[in-house]
């Protein structure tokens, strides 16, 4: 009895061993490949500008969306709910199914 616990012990234990090898195996290598694909050279001239014009746009927008006045106590539209589109053999189950309850209410 007790062979066979150590036996499963050591079993149980190379097999965790080599997961947590396998692991570190795993987190060395996605860590080369980050180091080796990582851009180590900075953005381009054009790239600069763009990056700089968009920046002046979105600040635009703020200053724009911040100048209006905010009424929180205006009516605002809501929009209309969807029709509902009922075909001809679903309404007409539908009107089976009332039919079969009754009324109820």
């Amino acid at each position: 009895m007790a062979e066979n616990m150590s036996n499963a012990l050591m079993i149980t234990l190379i097999g965790m061993g080599l997961v947590f090898l396998a692991l570190l195996l795993l987190w060395g290598v996605m860590n080369a490949l980050v180091r080796l694909a990582r851009e180590t050279e900075t953005p381009a001239e054009p790239e600069m500008l763009e990056i700089e014009r968009k920046k002046r746009a979105a600040a635009a927008a703020v200053a724009v969306a911040l100048s209006e006045p905010l009424n929180l106590n205006a009516p605002r539209a809501f929009p209309e709910p969807p029709t509902a589109f009922v075909s001809a053999w679903q309404a007409v189950m539908r009107s089976n199914i009332l039919n079969k309850r009754g009324r109820t209410r």
